[in-house]
Parts: structure tokens; sequence; C-alpha cells
């Protein structure tokens, strides 16, 4: 105000500038993004790709093999797909029918524009697996925020799994790690909020800083494959709707309180370099399961997936074959 008076000129040119760079958030706000194809690299070739229909929309998933089934769910952050699990999956299929889809809001799947809540995302969750596992109740194998999801969908609805591999649950009770994302995300310019994801959440350089500065253990283990299938899904038509729900704190939910309410046998894969969370975490939420176990993971971080397949693989067949020996 003061420069306001001083220079009346001035305070009029910042006043155009200010309300010409909203209006230019508007503009690419609200513009529709353009469709990009994802690369064939987020599946293997042996893998046949088909749709489930949900009550929130078309979820795809990836299939192959014969045997008892194994649900691969991938976590929820910046370009999450049925990717992150690419390097791990396809190792199963020899023993096991191996279904891997992208959840709802993600990858190929319908992307709606409603914000979804964590009973929003069980709910898909238990729809899915409902109408392609056949009435059999596979394993299902989760990281991140779904691996906390399929956790309350296990208290929820134990009927429709045998057992729950989770590396790395959460239910965003940590929720303030993202506040300085959130603040961007509970803006409420119009457009604001789509114009700052799709040119500078979406980007590759944002995704490739994520990736080596908090995903990864070893920057080198970062690869160009990586950086352009999390941009390109990122940049999906409508793929801001979840990961800003997400930022808002809608999927949050107090995951402890359901624990003591799930009879599924469940392991626990805690990597020991994720980036904020210790390890004590995974022990607590381990005591809390009436039947749980837990492995901690050497030298693996938030996408040990993607960067270290060899170590979730022997942890996963170790507790498939019923070899605890390196839990506690």
């Amino acid at each position: 105000m003061r420069l306001w008076k001083k220079k009346p000129a001035l305070g009029i040119g910042i006043g155009v500038g200010v309300m010409g760079a909203l209006a230019l958030a508007f503009r690419y706000g609200v513009k529709r993004a353009a469709r990009q194809p994802i690369p064939d690299a987020i599946s293997p070739a042996i893998f046949a790709t088909r749709v489930a229909r949900t009550s929130f929309g078309e979820m795809i998933y990836h299939v192959s093999g014969s045997g008892a089934p194994l649900v691969f769910l991938h976590g929820v952050f910046l370009g999450a797909s049925s990717y992150e699990w690419s390097r791990v999956y396809p190792r199963f299929v020899m023993d096991h029918e191996v279904i891997v889809p992208d959840i709802i809001g993600f990858g190929e799947s319908e992307r709606p524009p409603t914000q979804m809540d964590a009973g929003d995302y069980v709910t898909a969750i238990a729809e899915f697996l409902q109408e392609v596992c056949g009435g059999e109740k596979p394993v299902v194998i989760a990281s991140g925020l779904t691996a906390g999801l399929s956790l309350l969908l296990a208290a929820r609805h134990p009927e429709l799994l045998s057992q729950l591999i989770v590396f790395l649950p959460t239910g965003l009770k940590e929720a303030g790690k993202w506040r300085a994302m959130g603040i961007l995300a509970l803006s409420g310019i119009p457009g604001l909020r789509q114009f700052v994801y799709r040119n500078y959440l979406a980007r590759p350089p944002f995704i490739r800083a994520w990736l080596t500065r908090f995903a990864l253990t070893n920057p080198e283990s970062l690869t160009e494959e990586m950086v352009s299938i999390l941009s390109t899904c990122a940049m999906q038509y409508g793929a801001e709707h979840a990961i800003l729900g997400f930022l808002r704190g809608r999927l949050a939910f107090p995951i402890d309180q359901r624990l003591r309410d799930v009879p599924v046998p469940v392991h626990i894969l805690w990597p020991d370099q994720a980036v904020g969370f210790s390890p004590e975490g995974g022990a607590s939420l381990c005591r809390k399961l009436p039947r749980g176990s837990l492995e901690v993971l050497p030298g693996c971080g938030i996408l040990a997936a993607l960067e270290n397949p060899d170590v979730l693989e022997s942890a996963i067949v170790r507790f498939l074959q019923g070899d605890l020996s390196a839990t506690s």
C-alpha cells in the first residue's frame, strides 16, 4: 500500500502483471492436456491387457500365467502406474496367474475428475478383485499408500484375499511431509492448481529430481525409461485429479486403528533407506497385526521394486514358500 501511494503507476503495473499471470494460469490450467501414448515398457510383452469395471470407472490391468493368483498394486505418487512392479512381477508367471492393474486415477485406467477418498479406493479395489479373480482368493502385494489401503481392504473384506504382502505401508499419518506441496494443491485460485501440476510437478525435471533425491537410494539407478514413463503417465489428461486429491489429504486415514481387524496373514517389507520412514514404523505396525511378520530390506528405498527388484522378488518368494527365517 505504501508503494501504491508513493508510485501509483508502478502499483497499477504490478497489479496488471499479477492479473495477467493469473489469467495465463487459468488459460493453461483449464486447457485440455494433449493425450500422449504411454510407452510399451509399462508392461512386458507376454502380458495381455484387459479392462475391469468398477463403480468409479474402468481399470486397465495386465495378466499372464496360470495358477494361484497374485495381484500387484502400485503406490500413489507422481506418474504412478503398474510400471512400478514391472521388474518384479514377470518372474512369477511360471507358477501363478499374475494380475497387475493401474488403480483408478493412474496409468492407463480411468481418471475421474472427482477426488476419491480412501474408502472409495478400497471399494474400487474390492470390486476389481471380485471381477478378475473368479472367486479365488489372491495374494495381494501392494506398496506405499496403496499398501495401507490394502490393509484397510483386508479389514473390511477379508473374504477377498488369502494373504497380504505390503511394502512400506502408510495411511498418510505422516502427511506433514507433503505440506509444502499441499499448499499448492489447496490454492483456491481457479486453474492455478492445474497450471502448477502440468507445468511443474508433472514435468521430467521435477520427476527426475524427486527420483534422485527422494525415491532412489542410488542416483545412478536412475534411467531415462523411469523418467519417461512416470512423466508420460503424470501428463495424461485427468491425471492431476488423483494426485492433487492425495496432496490435499483426501487419501489419509488412521491405519493404526484398523490393524486389529485384519484376520489374514500380513508380511511387511520395510526398506531401511526410505527417506523419512524409520524401520521402527514397520515394527510398530507389525505388533498391532494379529498375524503379522516383518522383514527389513537392506539397501532399499521407496522405489525398491524398480531399483532393487531382486531383493523384492526374494522376499516375496520366501513368504510364499513359508520361509520366515529372515523376519522378525
